[in-house]
């Protein structure tokens, strides 16, 4: 819990009773490697903080075809899209989700439902600041990935993973990062050999 409190002591200050408040409705969950934390075409109830484990967020498009939305993990390199689980759309709105969130490896995380947000905001002005600047913070991350999956190239995406998440090549598998990119394995081995060339 104390991992938790500690992230959101990043955005507010929260007072002991407001700490306790929050304590008070957190539950701990574990995730074995492969399971689907999000299916979807079901309501996203529940934030999730990572507190070990690697898991990613994918959709499935109309042809069929497997896309990375997001990877998922706790460590130095995180940003804060990173740290959560959770299809915040499917979340804030409380509809079905269009993403499945899938376990890469065995998951430790701190879970924080819909109703008890609902609940602790009400009660707190702090909590309530917290929740806010969370929403925005997902709005934009969620914006800054659908537009440069719509508006660069496979190359331009590569270039830039390796600008701003460079450390992704190491965590993750190979057809993974290429699915996140929105290309083909073998199309994401030809870019490496290219920019690698001298």
């Amino acid at each position: 819990m104390i991992t938790f409190i500690n992230f959101l002591s990043q955005f507010v200050s929260l007072p002991n009773n407001e700490i306790s408040l929050l304590e008070s409705v957190l539950t701990f969950k574990i995730y074995k490697v492969g399971d689907k934390i999000l299916q979807e075409g079901r309501v996203c109830h529940s934030i999730m903080f990572i507190l070990s484990g690697k898991a990613r967020s994918y959709f499935i498009n109309h042809e069929g075809q497997e896309f990375t939305w997001n990877f998922h993990f706790n460590d130095a390199d995180s940003k804060f899209e990173n740290y959560f689980l959770v299809d915040y759309h499917s979340f804030l709105r409380q509809t079905p989700s269009h993403l499945t969130i899938e376990a890469l490896e065995d998951i430790e995380a701190i879970t924080l439902s819909y109703t008890n947000i609902q609940k602790i905001v009400s009660k707190s002005i702090n909590l309530e600041k917290v929740a806010s600047i969370m929403s925005a913070t997902a709005y934009e991350n969620v914006h800054k990935r659908a537009f440069t999956l719509l508006t660069s190239n496979a190359k331009e995406r590569y270039l830039q993973l390796l600008k701003d998440e460079p450390y992704l090549l190491n965590k993750f598998q190979h057809y993974l990062i290429a699915s996140y990119l929105g290309v083909a394995p073998q199309s994401l081995s030809r870019l490496r050999k290219e920019i690698s060339k001298p």
